[in-house]
């Protein structure tokens, strides 16, 4: 989720400064009444853009200060529109800039467009960052090995990707594989070779990927790195098969640590979930258990971050996932906490291996030019999965790869899915970004905030073509709505009129949603914030099946790990356009009926416990209100902390609410009260 400021009134704001030793010799009465306003209200400012951030925010995270500190201000949350990107304070070192360079100690700076520069002392400039040792070689601390292996469906038939993470530079590096199936058809051993990258931002490793050809529809492969000490298996399923549902495990806002879905073992108290972590616990539930699916697909907010600790956590969630994503394709598109720059140069470099039919084909990044994985387009068996980044709406994007050039490329893929339908007849649509959404009234699903700049070019597109399906995260939850269109829905599955929309971002993170506060709309047939993913199993041209399985580790018996708690069949015989004529013109449900069934709120025990529940059968998020409405904000507030000081005591700490200060997930009430 993106956190959007809130400016404090009168906050002095830096917008025309020269470098950063003119910016530190500014006004410091000015400085000093700003800093101390900010500190009266228990919040630290960022004197590049004269914001003021809450604490337990993510920007509380960086060395955020009043300049009289003598530093340079954090790269990562400030707009810093006065910075000078060449200047540096000797007298700081290791100070950072709002451009990504760093300084050492004689006042070089080290910026992450040039990676290899050296600097009078020797050090080497590596991701934006003055490291010692030799440019060029591998760095102390980085991945060490063949690690991070993941698969990836291949561009052509026949073939598939797999990429992993080294400190190798070696121009090629061997795969072997060969067919392991009982009755092999090419017996043949094969070798592929990898490529080689350098990902010199926010610390060293070289990615690489490989492809597999002259792989056999439905037969099973192992396969193995020339140095890594193991190997793995993978079945090639790229076409439906009569009589076998072809399933599709479906997720968002995944981290590094919290990743309750990936297995039961996973904790909040560490970054490490890795195959022996899992293995210590129930290993028959969870994403885990889940290899015998045809695709995994993560739809945006990776590891939390990926440019964490010098990459560090990025490469830990890589390695927590091989576990899966070594054996079933793992198919991505890009989220919000992939948009600065050195975390999308992560996203693009780790997942160069899909099978990107973007136009433009390459994309630049601080890491060089690759494969474009902004918007891409293949097929899943009777699916045509069509991945979008939502943050091409929000600044993300270059000259040549933009908005525009989406839209036209969209257009055409749309035309040609819709002229093979009789050989694939479902089409998906994913993001990271809400186009339907009912957990907030702010932003991020709100009409005329970031859902309504989305939603007013894809849903026009999605009903002339006939997307069966949109899904995307975002939401630290799930969400089913009704077949909807310009607002007014149907009750059913059955030849839906028009496309229904699933928010499914309950993987696992530090952020924790709030409870449901907010009425539940007629379009929205059912929503939980328990953590969770999703299971599409399509049986046939006409037929799926959706679930929503619950990982939650919080406030249920681990009976309840890997229960379903939501599902629904689609039946679809109409494939194509929608017709204008049979769009909804009502709504599914009775606009104001919040019938407790169809939310599904994991802090209701906890709320009953803290005095909140007034025993009725009505819906929590009611009761809720009534309870603001009686006590007021502050002491719906302090309940709020307390539900997060339970979970936090529950599973080890590092839980935040998500977007704390009201932007999205519930009232806001939380940031009110801390701030």
């Amino acid at each position: 989720m993106m956190h959007v400021p809130l400016l404090l009134a009168g906050v002095f704001a830096v917008a025309s400064a020269g470098p950063i030793h003119d910016v530190i010799s500014l006004n410091l009465t000015a400085v000093a009444t700003t800093c101390a306003a900010c500190v009266s209200a228990d919040q630290v400012w960022c004197y590049h853009d004269g914001v003021c951030y809450p604490h337990g925010s993510k920007a509380d995270t960086q060395p955020f200060s009043c300049p009289g500190s003598d530093r340079c201000a954090s790269n990562k949350n400030c707009k810093c529109t006065s910075c000078d990107d060449k200047t540096c304070q000797p007298k700081v070192p290791n100070a950072e800039s709002c451009h990504g360079w760093t300084c050492n100690v004689n006042g070089q700076y080290c910026p992450p467009q040039v990676p290899g520069a050296t600097a009078p002392n020797g050090d080497c400039c590596v991701g934006g960052t003055w490291v010692p040792g030799v440019c060029g070689t591998p760095q102390p601390g980085a991945v060490t090995g063949p690690a991070q292996v993941h698969l990836a469906l291949g561009k052509d038939p026949g073939t598939m990707t797999v990429s992993w993470a080294s400190n190798s530079t070696t121009t090629v590096t061997p795969v072997r594989y060969h067919c392991i199936s009982a009755d092999c058809k090419d017996q043949t051993p094969h070798t592929a070779y990898g490529d080689s990258r350098p990902l010199n931002v926010a610390g060293y490793r070289v990615t690489h990927v490989a492809t597999l050809e002259h792989l056999v529809e439905g037969e099973r492969y192992t396969y193995a790195i020339d140095t890594y000490n193991k190997s793995f298996s993978f079945t090639y399923r790229t076409q439906h098969v009569e009589g076998r549902p072809d399933v599709h495990i479906i997720f968002g806002d995944m981290g590094a640590s919290h990743a309750f879905s990936l297995c039961l073992a996973c904790t909040a108290g560490s970054a490490t979930c890795d195959e022996h972590v899992c293995a210590t616990n129930a290993t028959d539930k969870g994403l885990i258990a889940e290899t015998d699916a045809d695709m995994f697909l993560h739809v945006g907010d990776f590891a939390y971050n990926f440019d964490s600790d010098g990459g560090s956590l990025g490469d830990m969630f890589m390695q927590n996932i091989e576990q899966v994503a070594s054996k079933v394709p793992y198919m991505v598109s890009h989220g919000n906490h992939e948009d600065s720059d050195s975390n999308l140069a992560h996203f693009i470099e780790r997942f160069r291996g899909m099978p990107s039919n973007a136009v433009p084909a390459n994309v630049t990044t601080l890491a060089g030019e690759t494969t474009n994985t902004l918007y891409y387009s293949w097929d899943a068996g009777l699916v045509h999965y069509i991945a979008i980044s939502t943050e091409l709406w929000f600044g993300v994007g270059t000259k040549d790869v933009n908005l525009a050039s989406f839209k036209e490329w969209l257009k055409k893929d749309l035309e040609a899915a819709n002229q093979n339908r009789e050989n694939v007849p479902w089409v998906v649509a994913h993001g990271h970004r809400d186009i339907y959404c009912s957990t907030t009234d702010d932003d991020d699903c709100n009409t005329l905030g970031d859902a309504g700049l989305v939603r007013a070019v894809l849903e026009p597109l999605f009903f002339e073509y006939g997307v069966d399906i949109w899904i995307n995260g975002h939401e630290h939850s799930y969400e089913r709505t009704y077949p909807l269109y310009q607002g007014k829905s149907v009750a059913s599955y059955v030849n839906p009129p028009c496309t229904f929309y699933i928010v499914t971002g309950a993987a696992g993170s530090p952020e924790m949603h709030e409870g449901f506060d907010n009425k539940q709309p007629s379009w929205s047939a059912f929503r939980s914030n328990t953590f969770g993913y999703s299971r599409m199993s399509v049986f046939n041209s006409t037929h799926l099946y959706w679930e929503q399985v619950q990982t939650d580790p919080t406030l249920f018996p681990t009976s309840d790990y890997g229960r379903v708690i939501d599902s629904v069949w689609v039946t679809q015989e109409n494939h194509g356009p929608f017709d204008p004529k049979r769009a909804p013109n009502s709504t599914a449900w009775p606009v104001g009926d919040e019938t407790p069934s169809r939310t599904d709120d994991h802090w209701e025990p906890l709320l009953k416990q803290f005095g909140v529940d007034d025993g009725s059968d009505r819906a929590m998020s009611a009761i809720i209100r009534d309870y603001k409405a009686k006590h007021g904000h502050k002491a719906w507030a302090e309940v709020e902390d307390k539900l997060l000081t339970y979970a936090n005591g529950f599973l080890g700490g590092g839980l935040t609410y998500e977007d704390v200060r009201g932007d999205g997930a519930s009232s806001g009430d939380w940031f009110r009260w801390k701030a």
